[in-house]
């Protein structure tokens, strides 16, 4: 640990999956992510405690698996009794600040023309410029007595007093994408109209790189850059799909979804309505650019850092809220627990580290919690969390902080041991599967190993 509270860089990225690394799978180069990738601990067995934004983010503050921190459904806030870690480092005397989406208080969806409504300093932030989520960020939900659009957020604040007519192109494209409820093509993809300055994620970017840029040293601060993408509808800027639009991508083995649950088999149906290989292969594009607007931002966040001298102490950290199906099985989005959704990057750089390392410890983002309240030195009960923290593992130790890894959903839990992954719906038939000789999860093996399940019985409740 450092001789004083070192400043924490956490960069979130929302529906970005693994494999979407350079080389990890899907063909996609991050070469500012791999700045961080070089000098970091890359925890390549790392999960989201639920593949779904609102529970993943209240998992992730608070240190506890979403049926304990009162938050397992998408539209809902945090309950303002929960400890956060956030609050934890404001009382060990940090500025903490974010940018970005939070879904921390998701249920009202107005979080404010500056983004700094007094709930937002209550869940723990003293410096916070939250801005609204993908798909919040179209959305017209407040207008003017005279009928005009009212801002959510700050982000749709700036598009209002740039040009109205911006955020009604935007409202426009977005809920032409929503038609249909649950049979729109949610692989249909293309790119912003918006001026490239104007896209969610550069406003995001650059109010971030704008707090680097003149934070003081009076106090150790703690930055959540808190990107929107690269999640769905992925409609990046042109400029950076130009860049990809003839890109050739891996594309994912064909399922035919035997021993899958029927509810996955009916989610398949209706997602993949339609698709083609080559409607595939579009999408991937556009995603791929979309992340491309993370990983410049990425690359000015560490410039920023080494201009200010400010590597030597601080801690930096990559990683996501869950992941994307992008096509495995059929399916787009999360709300799974498929490897796509499930596994998310995870990269910690703690200052003096200079190479790159892997462990395969068996994390979770929650785990983020306790692991940065170690190194800022706060204090807080360990056993009121359900998250361990993985500071040895980041000092070289080989132990897991869990014996099995947890994720929740409202119809499912997934518990992985390391090799084996068993799916639980509480509905329908369940899942196990064997990683270790079936990485893409194409043969369901629960008949053949009850002695698999029996024995992760014991993490869970009992039928």
């Amino acid at each position: 640990m450092p001789q004083k509270q070192p400043n924490i860089l956490f960069i979130m990225a929302d529906q970005f999956r693994t494999a979407t690394m350079t080389g990890l799978g899907d063909g996609i180069e991050t070469p500012n992510i791999d700045r961080i990738r070089r000098m970091s601990v890359f925890f390549p067995m790392a999960a989201c405690n639920s593949p779904l934004c609102t529970p993943s983010r209240a998992s992730l503050a608070t240190g506890k698996l979403p049926h304990h921190c009162g938050v397992i459904a998408h539209d809902a806030n945090l309950p303002l009794d929960q400890k956060t870690y956030y609050q934890a480092l404001r009382k060990a005397g940090y500025r903490v600040s974010v940018v970005g989406k939070t879904d921390l208080h998701k249920e009202t969806r107005f979080i404010g023309r500056k983004g700094d409504l007094p709930v937002i300093y209550q869940i723990g932030f003293t410096d916070p410029h939250e801005t609204e989520g993908k798909m919040n960020c179209a959305r017209i939900l407040r207008t003017t007595a005279d009928g005009e659009p009212s801002p959510l957020g700050p982000y749709q604040a700036r598009l209002l007093d740039k040009n109205p007519d911006l955020l009604k192109q935007l409202n426009a494209a977005y809920m032409s994408y929503m038609k249909g409820g649950k049979e729109k093509q949610v692989y249909r993809s293309w790119e912003s109209e918006l001026p490239d300055e104007d896209f969610l994620d550069n406003f995001i970017g650059s109010e971030s790189c704008a707090f680097l840029q003149k934070v003081d040293d009076e106090a150790p601060w703690h930055l959540l850059a808190s990107f929107a993408g690269p999640h769905n509808p992925w409609d990046p800027p042109a400029s950076e799909f130009e860049k990809t639009k003839d890109a050739d991508y891996p594309l994912p083995p064909q399922d035919d979804l035997a021993g899958k649950p029927e509810w996955v088999k009916r989610r398949a149906a209706v997602q993949s309505r339609g698709l083609t290989r080559e409607d595939l292969l579009d999408t991937k594009r556009h995603y791929a650019a979309s992340v491309a607007v993370i990983d410049r931002w990425v690359g000015e966040m560490l410039d920023i850092l080494e201009r200010r001298n400010l590597m030597d102490n601080t801690v930096i950290i990559f990683t996501a809220d869950h992941g994307e199906m992008m096509g495995d099985h059929n399916l787009f989005e999360k709300t799974v627990m498929y490897e796509g959704a499930l596994r998310i990057p995870m990269l910690v750089h703690l200052p003096g580290m200079g190479q790159a390392r892997e462990s395969k410890a068996l994390v979770t983002l929650m785990d983020l919690a306790p692991t940065l309240m170690d190194l800022a030195g706060a204090s807080y009960d360990p056993n009121d969390l359900d998250a361990k923290s993985f500071l040895s593992a980041l000092g070289g130790a080989e132990q897991s902080p869990h014996e099995v890894q947890q994720s929740e959903l409202m119809n499912t839990i997934m518990l992985f041991d390391g090799r084996y992954k068993w799916i639980r719906s509480f509905n329908d038939s369940s899942e196990l599967y064997d990683l270790q000789e079936d990485p893409n999860e194409l043969r369901n093996c629960i008949v053949e190993h009850p002695e698999v399940i029996q024995r992760l019985q014991k993490y869970t409740f009992r039928a």
